[in-house]
């Protein structure tokens, strides 16, 4: 009787784990009857390069095994199909019609069984119409141009360079009605010009990314020319000057002198600060069509960061300041770091025989000096449009 029993208790247990290697290989049959899943081999890099309004994308196959590829962006919306034909190395798609937007890109590859790969991901933008409207050319660095008549040129002096920016084309017009056009490095600093007659223009070329396919073009800027002649100096006197103009070392008669590098220099801390000024006869009337004016050389920690000129054709009394006789030139900054001529322009040129060099006030110190001062009086019509 004992020994049925565990005859029965064994013959369960057999039955149990029949019943339960069946159940088993069901679930594993059912996937060995449907076959292992095949892939294609992926792409192993994807370039992604901007451009307007279009995006190429560089695709790297390096097995032999992809005969198509299949291209999805905007969420698997639109897709492109191309050729790949066993092939391998890079091959470029040119996506055009592509909005500016960023985009993400899925790329599915095909062998010649049609089996498709895993997915391969890569982000890129194109540029339009709002990248180009922020787009914004060099500044240069004085407002008005002035062309040189004795040497025949014109030095442009470039302001900072701006991001982006991989070059610039200027053109204009030479003496013999011929337009130039050339290129100029999107970091130079001057740019001289020679035979010049006018029609000065310039853009900035822009590239949105590095390896971008597209160049992208600011909208042309003009440059005034002002066509002058300097005024000669020889005869040129100071005739006023402020109290504290006095300075033994450095007096308002070295403004005047036709050397950069001799300052004028007010008294430090005077009693009487503000205003400083000096008052030039240039012994003669004269057509005046500018005012260039040149910081001191040495130092720029006291320089003015405004002046203010006035000028007069006669006055009652040339050594009074405040002779009623004086009429407005204008109110112009003064760059104490550059060591180019920084002019002074109104929009009319004026007669005049006496000038003020007017300094009202300086938030940073008591005093104030520049190291020259010149004059300018138009040659032919003066601005060469």
């Amino acid at each position: 009787m004992k020994f049925n029993k565990i005859y029965f208790v064994l013959l369960m247990l057999l039955v149990v784990a029949s019943q339960s290697c069946s159940d088993m290989n069901e679930l594993t049959d059912k996937y060995l009857d449907e076959g292992e899943i095949t892939y294609a081999a992926k792409v192993d890099s994807v370039g992604v390069r901007a451009g307007e309004n279009r995006i190429q994308l560089d695709v790297y196959v390096k097995a032999q095994r992809v005969e198509n590829l299949r291209v999805y962006w905007n969420n698997y919306e639109d897709s492109v199909d191309v050729e790949i034909g066993g092939k391998t190395g890079v091959f470029p798609i040119m996506l055009d019609g592509m909005p500016e937007s960023g985009y993400l890109f899925q790329l599915v590859s095909f062998d010649k069984f049609g089996n498709r790969s895993l997915e391969f991901e890569a982000t890129g933008s194109s540029y339009g119409e709002s990248y180009k409207n922020s787009l914004s050319n060099r500044t240069y660095t004085t407002e008005f141009t002035h062309y040189d008549v004795e040497g025949d040129s014109m030095v442009i002096y470039w302001g900072g360079t701006v991001r982006g920016a991989v070059g610039m084309e200027l053109q204009y017009t030479d003496t013999s009605d011929k337009t130039v056009r050339m290129e100029v490095p999107a970091d130079a600093t001057t740019t001289t010009l020679y035979n010049l007659k006018g029609n000065i223009s310039y853009n900035s070329r822009f590239l949105p990314e590095e390896n971008a396919i597209d160049t992208f073009i600011s909208t042309s800027k003009s440059i005034p020319v002002y066509y002058e002649r300097p005024i000669d100096k020889s005869n040129w006197k100071i005739v006023g000057f402020s109290s504290a103009s006095a300075s033994p070392e450095w007096p308002a008669t070295n403004a005047i002198d036709g050397d950069i590098n001799t300052p004028w220099h007010t008294e430090h801390n005077p009693t009487a600060p503000f205003p400083h000024y000096f008052i030039v006869d240039m012994g003669e009337v004269v057509d005046i069509s500018s005012f260039e004016v040149y910081r001191r050389m040495d130092d720029s920690g006291g320089a003015q960061p405004t002046h203010q000129i006035f000028y007069a054709e006669s006055l009652a009394d040339p050594t009074d300041a405040d002779d009623a006789g004086w009429m407005n030139y204008g109110i112009y900054n003064l760059d104490n770091v550059v060591d180019i001529p920084q002019f002074s322009r109104t929009a009319n040129v004026v007669k005049a025989r006496y000038f003020m060099y007017y300094v009202a006030s300086n938030s940073r110190s008591s005093y104030a000096y520049i190291g020259e001062i010149g004059a300018y009086s138009p040659a032919g019509d003066g601005l060469i449009h």
